[in-house]
């Protein structure tokens, strides 16, 4: 399955592609100097205005799910900028995040935000700005796990240069084909890369994510926006990763004082936020009950054993 662009994403491809055909015109002649340049203005204008009603919008529809479904909404923090290792986190600059969602899911805890990074560029006169925008869902962990990126084909070289670490195979040719995972410790890549967890990651929902566990979460990423519309399916991805983490390298790690927060903890919410296929009440989110029942038992590390152990 081919993942589409954002809709902000489909504009700043078009807006570089008009700014692209504008300086082809102006080096053969086309037109003169003066219309060119305007042009290239009004693209630029263009797209910088329709990146604000665009922010508008997302801001208004995260407000209004908030209200709508019991959820927290924070227009604007920085409690994110520095949690996470990275792309897109380490890309410099001013780090902060928008419409940042936070609720109850299926019994996990989770948080949705754009992630927003801007950087100066040139100097002088020609000094500018720019900025980047990133969809970020996560399902909060019981345990600071070390940082797994579990990564298209296509971002596999890049994403592996760039932690020092190495990519590791298992014994499922469909996963080598579609997946990489990425790891600076090759015996925790295949203690989590477990046959449940590949069956899982092997599912539609979840094909050209980018997918990370890091940071005491995980977290799928994408480039743009990305609204309340697709947060049913985000939060089935994470939080269906999050619960097939193998419960030995969760104990394991909690025994070497990793753990994040006390894993008895009671978990609240709405009424909504913990019956199985809803996420709001009557809507449909596609998790049935069997897959519920194992979700209820939520991020504890210790206690009754996995109803889902042993099956893939």
């Amino acid at each position: 399955m081919t993942r589409r662009l954002s809709t902000d994403g489909v504009m700043r491809v078009g807006a570089a592609v008009l700014v692209g055909l504008v300086v082809v015109l102006y080096v053969v002649g086309a037109v003169p100097a003066p219309v060119a340049f305007a042009l290239g203005a009004v693209a630029v204008l263009g797209l910088a205005v329709w990146e604000g009603v665009l922010g508008f919008r997302h801001r208004n529809e995260a407000a209004r799910f908030a209200l709508e479904h019991g959820w927290e909404h924070l227009p604007r923090t920085a409690a994110y900028s520095t949690r996470f290792g990275g792309y897109p986190f380490d890309l410099g600059g001013r780090a902060y995040q928008t419409d940042v969602l936070r609720g109850t899911y299926a019994g996990w805890r989770c948080a949705t935000f754009t992630h927003v990074v801007e950087q100066d560029v040139g100097a002088g006169d020609n000094k500018s700005e720019t900025r980047q925008t990133f969809q970020v869902t996560l399902a909060e962990l019981p345990v600071n796990l070390p940082r797994l990126d579990i990564v298209p084909e296509s971002l596999a070289t890049r994403a592996a240069q760039a932690l020092g670490a190495v990519d590791i195979d298992v014994e499922s040719h469909a996963f080598n084909e579609r997946w990489r995972v990425i790891t600076r410790d090759r015996r925790y890549g295949h203690d989590v890369i477990d046959p449940r967890m590949i069956a899982r990651l092997l599912e539609h929902d979840v094909e050209g994510r980018a997918v990370r566990i890091d940071g005491g979460a995980v977290m799928v990423w994408g480039v743009g926006r990305e609204g309340v519309s697709t947060l049913s399916s985000r939060l089935g991805v994470v939080t269906g990763i999050a619960r097939r983490i193998p419960r030995h390298v969760l104990r394991r790690l909690e025994e070497q004082g990793r753990a994040m927060r006390d894993p008895d903890a009671p978990l609240v919410g709405p009424e909504w936020a913990i019956t199985p296929g809803a996420l709001t009440s009557g809507r449909y989110t596609g998790i049935g009950a069997e897959e519920y029942e194992a979700e209820t038992h939520g991020p504890g590390v210790a206690g009754d054993a996995d109803p889902d152990e042993g099956r893939v």
